[in-house]
């Protein structure tokens, strides 16, 4: 048992602000550019933790990463630098003829709730701590051909991410105000959730959303997610949810994926 400098009306107020606290967190994302790029060409990509879709923050730490490109017939692992023109990490990758995606893995990280604030690491190093939590980030995006040679079918095939958003069709080919589709899943199943979605430009309010939404059930199944497209350009959409965690002295697992893809004028 760690020793706590808080009152125990501060410590039980505390943690039952813990998990729900991480919606203050830093978003994880992976965008590339330029969005014309043709197949063959080579793009850069972007992996960006922010509270402001397309203004990154911070660079999260390069030994927590993985960045993948993932086609229909093979996974490439990419390497990726610190930019020295912002705060996030980047790298190249030449677009293949096909859909893609760039996927990006933040691994599991464990972080402290101090008098001082977040601190990375557990309560063996922070003992005056209220609480710690495991918090794990997965990012995709679709790049490649947007439409034709089996897209839909690739983009509709789950990667395996613990926490994933599955597209039900290509979003990138959804008409403004129209709805693009998706299902959410939790190690494979299905999952209830709230989705949050918006698009650059949108705000420059940190941690603030031009969509919202519940998962729903219809005649695919549930956990099914409508996101309406009302303007072009790079959108995400996002879903976070905790699991437990075994390890002793972990309040709890915070998942969050987002999905970004980019709808022309």
């Amino acid at each position: 048992m760690f020793q706590s400098k808080f009152a125990p009306g501060v410590i039980i107020a505390a943690l039952g602000c813990i998990l729900s606290g991480v919606a203050t967190a830093h978003e994880f994302t992976t965008t590339s550019s330029p969005t014309d790029v043709k197949p063959g060409d080579t793009a850069t990509f972007t992996l960006d933790s922010s509270h402001l879709f397309g203004t990154p923050e911070e660079a999260e730490a390069a030994k927590h990463l993985r960045a993948t490109l993932i086609t229909r017939d093979q996974k490439t692992a990419l390497d990726f630098k610190i930019n020295p023109d912002a705060p996030n990490l980047i790298g190249t990758f030449d677009v293949p003829e096909t859909a893609a995606w760039l996927s990006a893995h933040r691994l599991p990280v464990v972080w402290a709730q101090t008098p001082d604030g977040w601190q990375e690491g557990g309560l063996d190093q922070h003992t005056d701590a209220i609480a710690a939590v495991r918090y794990e980030k997965f990012a995709k995006h679709l790049v490649g051909a947007a439409s034709g040679d089996g897209a839909d079918d690739f983009v509709k095939t789950p990667i395996g991410d613990k926490l994933e958003i599955v597209p039900l069709s290509d979003p990138r080919d959804t008409a403004i105000g129209q709805d693009a589709t998706f299902q959410i899943l939790l190690d494979g199943q299905p999952l209830t959730t709230t989705v949050l979605a918006t698009y650059g430009g949108f705000t420059d309010t940190p941690s603030s959303w031009a969509y919202a939404s519940e998962t729903l059930t219809d005649e695919r199944g549930s956990g099914i997610a409508k996101v309406r497209i009302s303007a072009p350009g790079m959108w995400v959409v996002r879903v976070a949810t905790d699991v437990s965690d075994q390890e002793q002295g972990i309040r709890g697992h915070n998942l969050r994926a987002t999905l970004t893809f980019n709808v022309a004028d």
